[in-house]
């Protein structure tokens, strides 16, 4: 599935012109069409995929990725580079998280690319760029919208009111000048497709939520809005204290550099909502990797890449297999809980752009031919059967495991990180004080 409906935006675009552009959340019609994503990521994907229809097929995917992925992976690449060296850098280019994402098309690692561009920018006290970087961002996708809050106070208890209305009007002007004229040719459809498709989506993936989604199946529905509404509190209570330490620490140690307690505090921002938002992609993990990059110590930086690699590893790749290939392998179907329907598992996985994955597992297991072909029945699978069957009976519980561990990694992560911003403090202090 291109970048969630991308080749239904670009049949749009295809036979309307650009008035199906201006109209595209009001043409695009769930659930045959998704536009879940602000207009700048629609307005990305369309001349990309445009370009990538002018060479063979079997390439377009690869075209996608290179400049989708592995672009601003590059460009984030370029940036460690240069504050905090090649090995760094390249340590970035060999995380699980973003190494993950080349297998996928997501817009996540151009997420991750502006707030990281944002943050440097106002660590360099250069506001007009940062608040073009996160009105950027949220034009991907608007999650990115809540590091405002953090961007603010940090202007703020630099005592320059003037900077900080400066941020904010320019940071109002691009998210405006981007959003501005979708949302007033169909403000319903684009509120409906931006805003309340995501408030109104069950808990899903790796997310603590989605428990309840293992044991209840599609009647997990009566039980979204309350699901909905707790993980944001528990957020916003968290996020509130996280302010409150980073307000505390940036006063209390004027020897610190905020620029890097502001780095540490975006990952820190980021990985919190991750781990308490009820939809658990871990896709979504990309996000704070290059800011945690920037801000902590090599040690920790080494730590980090560990656990991300470890969330990686067991959370998606686990996750992913337990979730599609059994289901395919015994013709079972796979609930959607982003729809809350049911979908044939091998259709799904005919249609996923990890295709190439399983196509290469394929030479090296043979049943997985006959999960990718359905009309495909090799005589040797009758014998690997059993194997499927036997995961697919126990894949709720392996699914359930699953998600307690990422959960536990990435809660142990966010302790480690608030540990190493009070002993980065507490050493700057001793320092002071013996010069």
């Amino acid at each position: 599935m291109t970048c969630c409906g991308g080749l239904q935006w670009y049949n749009i675009v295809e036979t309307h012109g650009i008035g199906g552009l201006i109209n595209i959340y009001s043409l695009c019609s769930y659930p045959e069409c998704k536009a879940p994503y602000p207009p700048l990521a629609i307005l990305i994907f369309l001349p990309v995929y445009a370009l990538a229809n002018l060479v063979p097929v079997q390439w377009r995917v690869i075209l996608l990725k290179l400049v989708l992925v592995m672009g601003p992976g590059l460009a984030i690449y370029r940036v460690l580079k240069k504050y905090r060296g090649s090995r760094i850098a390249l340590l970035w280019l060999a995380s699980i998280p973003f190494i993950q994402i080349l297998f996928a098309l997501q817009y996540d690692v151009l997420l991750a690319f502006f707030v990281l561009m944002s943050t440097v920018m106002l660590a360099e006290k250069k506001v007009d760029k940062a608040a073009l970087f996160l009105g950027l961002a949220s034009m991907i996708k608007h999650v990115a919208l809540i590091l405002l809050p953090l961007h603010v106070l940090y202007l703020w208890l630099s005592r320059n009111t003037k900077m900080l209305y400066r941020y904010i009007a320019i940071l109002v002007a691009a998210v405006g000048c981007i959003a501005l004229p979708f949302f007033v040719v169909s403000p319903i459809d684009f509120l409906q497709h931006v805003v309340f498709f995501h408030s109104s989506r069950a808990p899903q993936d790796l997310s603590l939520w989605a428990l309840p989604t293992h044991l209840l199946g599609e009647e997990v529905v009566e039980v979204v809005s309350v699901l909905g509404g707790l993980w944001a509190a528990f957020f916003l209570v968290g996020y509130a204290l996280i302010l409150f330490m980073f307000y505390h620490q940036v006063l209390c140690c004027s020897s610190c550099p905020r620029e890097k307690l502001l780095a540490a505090y975006t990952s820190v921002v980021l990985l919190l909502f991750i781990a308490l938002n009820k939809v658990g992609n871990l896709n979504y993990v990309v996000w704070f990797v290059p800011a945690a990059f920037m801000a902590f110590e090599e040690k920790h930086i080494a730590k980090i890449y560990k656990m991300t690699a470890a969330l990686g590893l067991t959370g998606a790749l686990f996750y992913a297999f337990m979730l599609y290939v059994p289901p395919a392998a015994v013709n079972q179907p796979i609930l959607v809980v982003e729809d809350l329907v049911q979908w044939n598992a091998r259709a799904l996985i005919a249609q996923s752009l990890n295709y190439y994955v399983f196509a290469i597992s394929s030479l090296v297991y043979r049943p997985f031919t006959y999960i990718m072909e359905p009309l495909y029945s090799p005589t040797d699978f009758v014998s690997d059967i059993t194997i499927f069957k036997m995961l697919y009976s126990a894949r709720s519980v392996a699914m359930v495991g699953a998600i307690l561990t990422t959960q536990v990694i990435m809660t142990v992560l966010i302790i480690k990180k608030i540990r190493w911003i009070k002993e980065y403090i507490l050493s700057a202090v001793q320092r002071k004080q013996l010069n």
